[in-house]
């Protein structure tokens, strides 16, 4: 059985993370993590429709926390970015959206 949610903001809520995976037209996945109470959280990946890695962070409770990272096609990284602790009543961020 799984744990409830260990990610930072499990104080904050009681439900358990469920598996999500986005895909492109084709079937390929775009997109995979994890949805608590209808957010994204905890780990997530995008990808390219080649199947490379486009993007990955961790989300606490729809909002971008920790350190991003974006790489090339070939797999170089390419940048970090990092993001402050969730705040709440803010928006939560998409980097599909973005």
């Amino acid at each position: 059985m799984p744990s409830p949610a260990s990610s930072p903001s499990s104080s904050r809520s009681v439900g358990f993370p469920i598996p999500r995976h986005d895909r492109f037209p084709d079937g390929s996945v775009k997109a995979s993590g994890f949805e608590l109470d209808g957010k994204l959280h905890g780990h997530w990946e995008w990808f390219r429709l080649d199947g490379s890695l486009l993007r990955s962070g961790e989300f606490d409770l729809g909002h971008q926390v920790g350190l991003w990272r974006t790489w090339d096609r070939a797999g170089r990284l390419v940048k970090e970015t990092s993001f402050g602790p969730s705040t709440p009543g803010t928006s939560p961020a998409d980097p599909a959206t973005r």
